[in-house]
């Protein structure tokens, strides 16, 4: 018979504690009582304890050894009659043949990278499975494999310390899988998991292990430990027990060396009787601490009923005063009606002051219809103004046009002019050659008369000399005129490189110009709009604003814009900081998407849409995250007057954490040695108003980027004197760098115009050399001519006056075209005088129109000033209204909570009493002075007695009750204890029957078991010595009681402790028994009949499975229908043989 089962705890045994808090010997019972393991004795304590069963002495649970003596010595006279009942059972049981469990026992084993293995799948027979072979070929790893896997510690095993020591050299993680059978009636969660149940455990060299329960099919049930152990309580998989899994150092301890304390051991442990026998003690402990403590609660009853008492007397003696307090009461009463009429004339006095209020709020409200139209007045005149500025501006676009087409013109004909001077020129220089020309002919006439005139006086020696003279002149002449040509290249680069400059010149003097204008345009509405802050925003951002005051529909009224909230200290750093910040400071703030819903759709009725953000409440402390108090930051140069407008920038732009540098060159080498604590982003000046920023990147390095200048009106407020002084010197700059420009343009022309002319000079000189050139030539060939000829060339002197015909008819040519350039070009300086009188008109007119432009601007100006007073009367009028009705909301208010008041106190003053008359001349103040000096006499008296009535009274019943149900607990719990030891006694007794029944039980198995080889012996348990003893007569013949263990044989030893093994395993109730190397000291013949005969227990243990391991051969054993042999590979020893030298 196997010992019941252990049932988990439901997790509900826990009582709540309601006990007052000063019983505390009660409690201090009952706390022990909640903490002992009371589960094994709840199924036999009754719900209903009537007195009669709480009066009953006490009942020792103590049991004398005489006792026990007397109940063992039972046993000898049942033996036979057990023995001949089991004989019987194992015949039946046997004639009937052994069956495979439905459920509970294991279908295989597999391992992966474990101990030796680096595969190993070995299925199990369900009946009796033996695993054979040579040592090392890794038998016990499937046991060990068994019990790792099924939740069993590494140290249980006795083959290593740690999950790591089990996992295979060489690899790094280990799975072991072992399969349940699953089937039957009484499957565990058969909708679930299916006919068998898998459970894998991995674990690694890394420390890690996990648990993986699978279903049939593979899929994934559960990872938690407590599934498994759940599933192994249910099947009895008792793992742990060390009579269940015998492992090799188990199996040889107990089959050779195990004394008969050790033998009592494994006997109680392999039975659970030792884990129950520890259960009842530390009952038993738990006992005696309840019975300590009841004698503690007893005391404390005792003085809980004297202070009952005491409290008694003290409430009499309290009631003698009734007439004194009967006299506070009615005091009380009048006091109460009297803090009544006292808040009734309040009511009064504030209704007299809401009336005045109503008629100051008509004449504010008059006033507001008066401000209003004097405003709408000096806005429409605004509006005009403005309107004619701006038509002014516009007509004088057509006239800057036209002053640019006449400039255009006048550079054009001015262009024209200096070409006809060059052209000019040119003709002159002409003029001057022909008439050069016409003299040397005329010289050359003259020549050739004298020459003639020689021509018999021996000149042909001087004629030679002159020959090498001009062919000498002639060849300088073509050097010169080849030289110039060349220069002719360098000329025109010169000149494509000069048209190159002047365009480019051209081009950055548009954009100076755009910024000029801008600049010009900022400054007037500096100095228009005197530094307001409306002119940076949209025009309709005052309705936009006043339509927010107005609507009280917010849950928290928004702010915004961010910018009307923000002033800068320091106005140097305003076109940086207002180009950084952006749209920021024109948002909005909401703390609601409500509220943002709300505000959306009022922007979009008044037409005037800004960004709208959802912020949070609260501040935000900066303390501890600003940089290094030497750094300036944005935040300290900003004065912001509303905390959510801080928190967004602090939010979105880190204005908390970006400090500012003046030097670019000293924010640049700070940014870039080591990372300042606390710092973002760094601004620094670049130009006048630009700026340049340095970033911290991702990686730690520094982001550089330029800022651009602000263009448009400052948003944040800041000092107007020092905008204006800004922008006029930003203009000042502006205009000087665009007049640089135009002089660079100037200049460009001017090289231009001087490559072009020297172009044109090249060409003249060209012309020049190339005729005087061809003169040396034609004199080379005259004087040659004149050699050969001699007196032949008399024609020469008539070729001389033609050319001087041809070289003065060339000259009257030249004249006529001189006289034609100088009417050209008097009459390009007429086009040009033209041009630039028109221009003096077009400036004129335009100097006109800006002279009504400042005007006009200055009207507009007068006009805004006069419509900004109108709007601030406008605003101090509507403030004022608004104040005067705050004023009487908050009259009214007050009078509503007077009048509430009154009602309250009406009510709190009617349940102390009904209305009474309060007495002429007396105030709540006089009233409690009186009620002060009767309440003095009372608790004068009451100090004596301890308290007031009621306190005594109070504390009278608490005490009763106190001492009430400490009397009961103390009760409740004497009869639960009584019980408790009751159904000890009675747990104790089936204890020991249960124990005498097992021991019976093996005793009987055990002479079975040594009957079949003919032994005779017999198992001696000795419970008071906790000693398992077994006596063996391997002779028949012999009459005697048999020999100890000790001073049998090897084999016969082995022998006899299988048979004691097998008969305790018939005492368990577990479906699974294992036992590694049962033969290692037996000899062939006793291993034979210790292997038939624990077969023969294994056939009529129905339905359990046995897994024995062995590293024999099993010739006397084959297989059959419920027997199993697993063979396991030889070893991999990698050895070989060893090489000798030759002798």
């Amino acid at each position: 018979m196997a010992p019941m089962k252990r049932m988990r705890p439901t997790g509900n045994e826990e009582e709540d504690e309601s006990e007052e808090s000063d019983v505390i010997g009660v409690e201090t019972a009952q706390t022990h009582l909640r903490q002992d393991n009371v589960s094994l004795l709840n199924s036999n304590l009754n719900d209903h304890i009537d007195e009669s069963q709480r009066k009953k002495p006490r009942v020792s649970y103590e049991v004398s050894s005489a006792e026990i003596s007397e109940a063992f010595s039972d046993d000898e006279e049942i033996i036979e009659e057990q023995e001949s009942s089991f004989r019987t059972q194992q015949q039946n049981t046997g004639s009937l043949g052994n069956t495979p469990a439905d459920n509970g026992i294991l279908e295989s084993v597999s391992c992966s990278n474990f101990m030796c293995h680096n595969y190993l799948e070995v299925p199990l027979g369900p009946l009796i499975n033996f695993i054979i072979g040579h040592n090392g070929s890794g038998k016990s790893a499937i046991l060990t494999a068994i019990t790792i896997c099924l939740g069993g510690k590494a140290t249980a095993t006795n083959r290593g310390q740690s999950l790591k020591s089990f996992i295979k050299e060489g690899t790094d993680s280990a799975v072991l899988s072992v399969k349940i059978k699953n089937k039957g009636d009484s499957a565990y969660q058969a909708e679930v998991y299916g006919d068998s149940i898998i459970i894998e455990r991995h674990f690694a060299r890394s420390g890690t292990s996990n648990f993986k329960l699978k279903s049939a099919t593979g899929r994934l049930i559960s990872t938690r430990k407590a599934d498994l152990e759940e599933i192994c309580d249910y099947f009895a998989l008792q793992i742990d027990n060390p009579m269940n899994v015998l492992t090799q150092d188990m199996a040889r301890q107990f089959l050779s060396s195990s004394t008969p304390q050790e033998k009592y051991k494994f006997f109680m442990k392999g039975t659970q009787l030792e884990h129950l026998d520890g259960d009842y003690l530390q009952i038993e402990q738990s006992i005696d601490r309840i019975d300590q403590d009841l004698a503690k609660s007893l005391a404390d009853v005792g003085a809980y009923e004297d202070e009952a008492r005491k409290a008694k007397r003290t409430l009499e003696m309290s009631q003698k005063h009734d007439s004194l307090r009967e006299k506070i009461r009615s005091i009380g009463w009048q006091m109460a009606w009297a803090q009544v009429e006292e808040i009734e004339q309040k009511v009064a006095n504030m209704d007299d002051e809401l009336v005045k209020l109503a008629e100051d709020i008509a004449n504010a409200e008059q006033k507001t219809n008066t401000s209003t139209e004097e405003f709408e007045t000096a806005d429409l005149s605004f509006r005009d103004a403005s309107r004619q500025v701006q038509e002014l501006q516009e007509s004088l676009v057509p006239h800057d046009n036209q002053k640019d087409q006449a400039k255009q013109k006048n550079e054009k004909a001015k262009k024209e002019a200096l070409d006809l001077q060059a052209e000019q020129r040119m003709i002159k220089e002409s003029m001057k050659l022909t008439e050069s020309r016409i003299k040397r002919a005329q010289s050359d006439i003259v020549e050739e008369h004298r020459r003639l005139e020689e021509i018999n006086g021996g000149s042909n020696a001087r004629r030679l000399a002159e020959l090498d003279e001009k062919r000498l002149q002639s060849t300088e002449a073509r050097t010169r005129m080849n030289e110039h040509e060349n220069r002719l290249t360098n000329l025109e680069d010169d000149r494509r490189r000069a048209s190159d400059a002047f365009e480019r010149s051209k081009d950055p003097i548009a954009n100076k110009r755009q910024e000029v204008q801008k600049c010009e345009e900022r400054l007037e509405r500096l100095i228009r709009d005197k530094g307001k802050q409306e002119g940076a925003y949209h025009a309709s951002l005052p309705r936009l604003l006043r339509a927010i005051q107005e609507d009280g529909g917010f849950q928290r009224r928004p702010i915004g814009p961010i910018g009307y909230h923000v002033r800068l200290k320091k106005p140097a750093w305003s076109s940086i900081l207002e180009k950084s910040l952006g749209a920021m400071l024109n948002t909005f703030v909401v703390l609601s998407k409500q509220d943002q819903t709300r505000l959306s759709q009022l922007m979009a009725r008044v037409q005037c849409q800004y960004p709208i953000v959802i912020g949070s409440s609260g501040t935000i402390d900066t303390t501890n995250h600003e940089p290094d108090s030497q750094f300036e930051t944005v935040l300290k140069v900003l004065e912001i007057d509303n905390d959510l407008a801080r928190k967004q920038l602090i939010i979105v732009h880190g204005i908390d954490q970006t400090i500012l540098i003046d030097n670019r060159r000293d924010a640049s080498d700070l940014m870039n040695a080591t990372r300042l604590p606390n710092v973002k982003q760094c601004f620094t000046h670049n130009t006048k108003n630009t700026g340049h920023r340095f970033t911290y990147g991702w990686g730690g390095g520094v982001v550089q980027g330029h800022v651009p200048a602000w263009n448009g009106q400052p948003r944040m407020k800041t000092d107007v004197e020092f905008q204006v002084n800004a922008c006029r010197s930003e203009l000042q700059r502006l205009r000087t760098d665009l007049n640089n420009f135009e002089r660079d343009m100037r200049e460009r022309q001017t090289d231009l115009k001087n490559c072009e002319q020297a172009i044109t000079r090249h060409r003249r000189e060209s012309r020049e050399l190339r005729i005087e050139m061809q003169r040396l030539d034609a004199d080379v060939e005259g004087l040659q001519d004149a050699l050969d000829r001699d007196s032949l060339e008399e024609g020469r002197l008539d070729a001389l006056k033609e050319g001087l015909k041809e070289a003065e008819d060339e000259l009257v040519t030249h004249q006529a075209s001189y006289s034609d350039s100088v009417v050209a070009i008097d009459k390009a300086k007429a086009i040009l005088k033209e041009c630039r009188d028109q221009m003096k008109i077009v400036d004129d007119e335009v100097a006109e129109i800006q002279a009504k432009i400042r005007k006009a601007q200055n009207k507009a100006m007068k006009s805004s000033e006069r419509r900004d007073t109108a709007l601030r009367n406008k605003n101090a009028a509507f403030d004022e209204l608004n104040e005067r009705k705050s004023s009487r909301e908050r009259a009214e208010k007050q009078r509503a909570d007077l009048a509430e008041t009154v009602t309250i106190y009406s009510e709190q003053a009617s349940r102390i009493h009904e209305r009474v008359v309060v007495e002429a001349g007396e105030t709540p103040a006089s009233l409690e002075k009186k009620l002060e000096k009767l309440n003095t006499d009372l608790q004068r008296w009451e100090a004596r007695l301890g308290g007031s009535r009621q306190e005594i009274a109070e504390a009278a019943a608490k005490k009763l009750r106190a001492f009430q149900k400490a009397k009961k607990v103390v009760e409740d719990i004497e009869r639960l204890a009584q019980l408790l030891k009751t159904t000890l006694v009675h747990r104790k007794e089936r204890w020991r029957l249960f124990q005498r029944a097992i021991t019976a039980r093996a005793r009987v198995q055990f002479m079975w078991m040594l009957s079949e080889r003919s032994f005779r012996g017999r198992l001696i348990a000795n419970h008071k010595e906790k000693k398992l003893d077994l006596q063996v007569e391997p002779d028949p013949t012999k009459v005697g009681k048999g020999r100890e263990a000790k001073t049998l044989s090897g084999g016969e030893k082995s022998f006899s402790t299988i048979c004691l093994l097998l008969s305790l395993w018939d005492a368990m109730g577990a479906p699974v028994r294992c036992l590694d190397e049962f033969d290692v000291f037996m000899d062939s013949v006793n291993r034979e009949v210790s292997m038939r005969k624990m077969i023969e227990a294994a056939r009529y243990s129905i339905g359990k499975q046995f897994v024995l391991i062995t590293p024999g051969s099993m010739g006397s054993v084959s297989s059959s229908h419920d027997v199993k042999i697993i063979k396991m590979k030889d070893p991999e020893r990698g050895q070989t043989s060893i090489s000798f030298p030759n002798q």
